[in-house]
């Protein structure tokens, strides 16, 4: 018996150190559709402000998606409003991804930042699903609150997808 107990003890230990591993790989690991596809837009072009129709001042691609938020710095977390335009099918239950592209280096990072503020802050790749609410926010069909990053200064690209499909992109100019 005294050696059964040990033994026993080993093998719960081994079995959820491979839960935990695998919970975080899944969490981190990247929607690899998404990742190959990002890139193949050649836009640098900084994105404009547009008016909502609530008046507050949007950054993106009018009637599309949009962001309201501070000012990007780099290495800084800050808090940002998501808004997307468009139909049901598109946007529903869809998991919102982002992939932050670096022009002078063509690097492809995460972006989206969970647990802004606690110890165990990380980047991911996507945020949730979406769910499809016309006329909320802004006038926006769907909103999403979320987090962001971004590594370095310079310009990045945020190609944004809604499941499996891409759904546009907001260029900025990161401080």
């Amino acid at each position: 018996m005294k050696r059964t107990l040990p033994l026993m003890l080993l093998l719960v230990a081994i079995f959820l150190a491979g839960c935990s591993e695998n919970e975080e790989t899944k969490v981190s690991s990247k929607p690899e559709k998404i990742i190959q596809a990002a890139g193949k837009s050649n836009s640098w072009e900084l994105s404009t402000e547009f008016k909502s129709t609530e008046g507050d001042y949007l950054l993106g691609e009018e009637g599309k998606v949009g962001l309201i938020g501070p000012n990007f710095e780099s290495g800084k977390v800050n808090k940002w409003l998501w808004h997307f335009w468009g139909d049901e099918k598109t946007i529903e239950g869809g998991n919102f991804q982002v992939v932050a592209i670096h022009k002078e280096t063509g690097e492809k990072e995460m972006a989206l930042v969970e647990n802004a503020g606690a110890q165990n802050v990380k980047k991911v790749w996507s945020y949730g699903e979406l769910s499809y609410s016309p006329n909320g926010v802004r006038g926006s069909d769907s909103s999403m609150p979320s987090n962001m990053s971004l590594s370095k200064p310079g310009i990045w690209r945020l190609e944004i997808s809604i499941g499996n499909t891409y759904f546009g992109e907001i260029v900025v100019d990161v401080k």
